[in-house]
């Protein structure tokens, strides 16, 4: 009886360390109470949201976390953009009614209704525990859900997660506020041999196949990686030195420092970024000014 009373308290010991390894993916002090980070200001959006590889149609390894894609349509390419003045659909699915969010990534429509050619978002992951996002519409929102572990694969190329939103007549939503939960679990149908929760390195790209643009006002992403995303180091002065995969970056240009754990300058630059990726694994020092910053190239 005894042994199985400490079997019991094992499994609780294990069960507790599994569910504290949950990470958020960006900076508690931008998210709300529920862990969500909302493109309603200037500075999140700046902090967090940029372009893709535009020349290849990739994600961009050295970019934001959050990349906009725009739609693939000859001869303008309509832009993905973001905007924290963007008012979507309330609840009733008119723009600007009760309920209604304020603050989006637009992403551009697809050439006509269920053409994959339409703008997205892609998003940069260490790891993926679960991946939420609060869109909005006044109409129909026909998606398609992507995903790829090669950070060098095309967006056209990428494993289509689910499709089956991708259809006039079973949209996502019909108009109105939507919170899309559990994103991490689809699969496409082929009972969870290849899905978006994994403990490495992921890319997720939702796509807009609707012929209407599409708002995406929030995402909740967490993960198993400790340090989640992007850590911030909380200096004096205006300059904060930012590290994510494996890249350095800062608020505006200055003098870059790398010193390895012998104290020897191992690589140096003028710039907002840095990457490290080229190092060998392991624990270096950041400086910049008077300020510096440890991590930890994995």
């Amino acid at each position: 009886m005894r042994k199985i009373f400490t079997l019991m308290l094992l499994a609780m010991a294990c069960t507790m360390n599994i569910q504290a390894q949950e990470y958020n993916l960006f900076d508690p002090a931008d998210l709300d109470a529920d862990g969500w980070l909302w493109f309603d200001t200037d500075e999140k959006i700046e902090k967090y949201v940029g372009l893709c590889n535009e020349e290849d149609y990739k994600i961009d390894p050295n970019g934001k976390l959050i990349q906009m894609v725009y739609a693939d349509i000859l001869p303008d390419y309509p832009a993905t953009y973001a905007d924290s003045w963007w008012v979507g659909s309330g609840t009733d699915g008119e723009v600007g009614t009760d309920g209604a969010l304020t603050g989006a990534i637009v992403i551009s429509a697809a050439s006509g209704m269920m053409s994959t050619n339409g703008g997205g978002v892609a998003v940069m992951m260490p790891s993926c525990k679960t991946f939420s996002l609060c869109l909005s519409k006044d109409g129909r929102a026909m998606v398609r859900m992507l995903a790829s572990k090669d950070i060098g694969t095309s967006f056209t190329d990428y494993y289509v997660i689910s499709a089956a939103y991708a259809s006039m007549f079973k949209p996502l939503f019909r108009s109105g506020v939507y919170t899309w939960t559990g994103i991490e679990n689809l699969d496409n149908g082929n009972d969870g041999a290849w899905n978006m929760q994994t403990d490495e390195p992921i890319y997720a790209y939702l796509q807009n196949v609707n012929n209407a643009e599409l708002w995406l006002h929030g995402i909740k992403v967490t993960t198993t990686t400790e340090p989640a995303g992007i850590e911030e180091e909380s200096v004096a002065g205006k300059d904060k030195i930012f590290f994510f995969n494996n890249t350095v970056s800062l608020n505006e240009e200055a003098q870059i420092e790398v010193y390895n754990v012998a104290g020897v300058m191992v690589e140096s630059a003028f710039a907002t970024k840095l990457s490290l990726n080229d190092m060998n694994k392991g624990v270096y020092f950041v400086k910049v000014g008077n300020n510096v910053r440890k991590v930890a190239v994995k």
